[in-house]
Order: structure tokens, then sequence, then C-alpha cells
């Protein structure tokens, strides 16, 4: 059995997936991470979706890749994707990769909620 690497809640038609985990650089902890993030994207009621990453210090390409593939995922099923709450060092990661062109990045989660509206 996989360990919960996701805390989710609702506000209003908002899922919000917080990570758990301070670092997103163990191949078994990402996987179940990512595993659980693209299994949001089979509830239909799930086509707003913020990933908080206030707990997240550091993440590691593998983390990276799950993202992008959690993104065309998003894209497939005609759901929303925004990000918060990253951490300035893993922001630079984002810059370098030019992911911050990529993904919508938000400051705070409820930055993040307001987005959708």
């Amino acid at each position: 059995m996989a360990q919960q690497r996701i805390d989710l809640k609702k506000i209003a038609d908002v899922t919000i997936a917080a990570c758990r985990d301070m670092k997103l650089n163990d191949d078994l902890v990402i996987q179940e991470w990512g595993d659980q993030l693209l299994g949001l994207l089979d509830d239909k009621s799930c086509r707003k979706l913020l990933v908080n990453f206030e707990k997240v210090l550091f993440m590691s390409s593998s983390a990276l890749r799950a993202l992008i593939t959690l993104n065309k995922k998003v894209r497939e099923v005609g759901a929303t994707l925004f990000l918060c709450g990253i951490d300035e060092n893993i922001m630079e990661a984002f810059r370098i990769t030019r992911l911050d062109n990529v993904f919508q990045i938000k400051r705070t989660e409820d930055d993040g909620i307001r987005s959708f509206q």
C-alpha cells in the first residue's frame, strides 16, 4: 500500500493537493506522489487542480518530470492546473528549465484559488 503523499481539500470546485513531503527526491516517493496526483484527474469532478508546494524544500528533476506528465494529462482531460507555494530555490530550477513558462505558478494557495475564478 502506497503512503499518502498529498493532503486533499476542496474549496468550491477547486481541488487542492498539498504535498506532504519536504523532499521530492526519492524515486519511490516521486512515483507515489505522481500517481496520486494523476489519479485525481480520473474523477470527473476534479477539473480545477491546485498543487501546493509550501512544505517542499527540495525537488529533483524526476519530480519535475512527474509534473510535466501531470500537465499533459491535465490538458488531455480538459482540466486546469495551477501550482503554488514554491520555494525560491525550487523556483530557480523552474526558471532554468523554463518550466516557469509551462506552468501557471501562483505565490500562495489563496492566489491560486482566486486564479480559477
